[in-house]
């Protein structure tokens, strides 16, 4: 053989084990089970069972609309949302049509505290979900609600 064939040979080589290193370390999972590193399957296992977990044991507590003025603005701008509570039993949701009163009072309050700016874009909502959360669990008195989910948002 001459030199440049055996450069040619030894490169393509290092590019196959650069190639076959980086599907092992960066993308595990489209490997066969007995090829695949061990963390990786355990990692993925655990995502599966938080998932599940996050989601098996959830009632929705659905909320009447909310239609209220957002703030900062020279013109008017309205908010109209529906909200669904995620609780995680049957009780608990009828604990949350009991308590309706101080929820929507720390829903109202903390919506027209809103900017338009602020609810425009993905995660805007995002944090606003997240705060939603905290404010009515603190209207509440206690860590009932899991997540507010939108089932309907409009900006006008």
């Amino acid at each position: 053989m001459n030199k440049k064939t055996l450069i040619l040979a030894g490169a393509a080589v290092l590019l196959l084990a650069g190639t076959g290193a980086g599907v092992y370390y960066f993308t595990p999972d489209v490997l066969p089970a007995f090829i695949r590193p061990a963390d990786a399957t355990q990692k993925r296992q655990a995502k599966k069972v938080e998932a599940e977990k996050k989601h098996e044991s959830e009632v929705g507590a659905d909320l009447e609309v909310f239609v209220v003025n957002l703030a900062g603005q020279a013109t008017t701008r309205y908010l109209r949302t529906t909200l669904s509570l995620g609780v995680k039993s049957e009780k608990e949701k009828e604990e949350v049509k009991e308590l309706s009163g101080p929820i929507r009072d720390a829903v109202i309050m903390y919506l027209t505290e809103r900017k338009v700016e602020e609810l425009l874009d993905l995660k805007g909502k995002a944090k606003l979900r997240a705060e939603l959360v905290k404010q009515i669990n603190a209207a509440i008195g206690k860590k009932m609600v899991l997540n507010v989910y939108f089932k309907e948002f409009l900006i006008q």
